[in-house]
């Protein structure tokens, strides 16, 4: 229990630090997902001290923190099941989200300006080898890049 908490607090602190990959660009852009990793963070913090607490109940044998154990599992289980429904059921509207926000990057993308936000996209078209959300058509919609003489991509494409 201590190390499922452990795993969750790390990934929800990941997410927070992560600053070159598509977390980072979507982190940016809409703050559910921070919200998220404030959430990894608190239930993750929450699962230790449980276990912990757990523990200590069964080496010294205490009724009551046992009893509080056997309840926060139970109260797990539930929001496991509430929260994987919830994700299972707006799963659209989580794609549509994202492809929104990476769409307005493609089009606002400028390779003049220094941003941080445009690097982690680069950086994600780089690793994933892909270009753009859908395909590179996707980079018809960015003024800058098809105002030039010769139609070019961005490198990371």
């Amino acid at each position: 229990m201590e190390i499922l908490g452990a795993v969750i607090l790390g990934f929800g602190v990941w997410i927070l630090a992560d600053k070159s990959s598509f977390i980072s660009v979507l982190q940016t852009s809409s703050s559910s997902l921070r919200m998220g990793a404030y959430v990894f963070i608190g239930v993750g913090a929450v699962t230790m001290l449980m276990g912990f607490l757990g523990c200590i109940g069964a080496v010294n044998e205490v009724r009551c923190l046992l009893g509080l154990y056997f309840a926060f599992l139970l109260l797990i289980l539930i929001a496991q099941v509430t929260a994987g429904a919830l994700f299972y059921f707006n799963m659209g509207k989580l794609k549509q989200e994202m492809g929104g926000i990476v769409t307005e990057l493609i089009r606002d993308y400028n390779s003049s300006r220094e941003d941080s936000l445009q690097d982690a996209w680069d950086y994600v078209q780089a690793q994933v080898k892909c270009c753009g959300w859908v395909s590179f058509y996707n980079w018809t919609d960015n003024a800058e890049l098809m105002n030039r003489p010769e139609v070019t991509y961005p490198c990371s494409c």
